[in-house]
């Protein structure tokens, strides 16, 4: 016997699953081995000290990560999709005839 199904286009479903996501990324930062220091839950361990100033922030990695997906996105939306985008209409239209499409039918006036 089966169980319910779960459609994710119901907005019940979505909104489950962006309270779930949040819950597991509050409680990986929480769990920030800095923050446990801090709140003297941890024993600070010398062998894993910081190297640079930044390294000793709490939660410094997870601002970081976020940071560097965001840079990211925003680089290759903005760059690459530049470089890659193709006009309207690119590929409607023959490289031998710019009247006609590839199949040689006339092309709209739309242009």
């Amino acid at each position: 016997m089966r169980g319910p199904t779960v459609a994710l286009e119901d907005p019940k479903t979505v909104r489950k699953l962006w309270i779930g996501f949040y819950f597991v990324l509050g409680l990986l930062v929480v769990l920030d081995p800095k923050l446990l220091e801090l709140a003297h839950i941890l024993e600070h361990d010398p062998d894993h000290s910081a190297h640079f100033v930044v390294d000793g922030w709490p939660a410094f990695f997870a601002a970081f990560g976020f940071v560097t997906c965001w840079i990211m996105v925003m680089v290759s939306k903005l760059v690459l999709g530049k470089l890659l985008m193709r006009p309207e209409g690119y590929y409607r239209r023959s490289p031998l005839d710019p009247i006609r499409d590839a199949k040689g039918r006339r092309l709209p006036d739309d242009r």
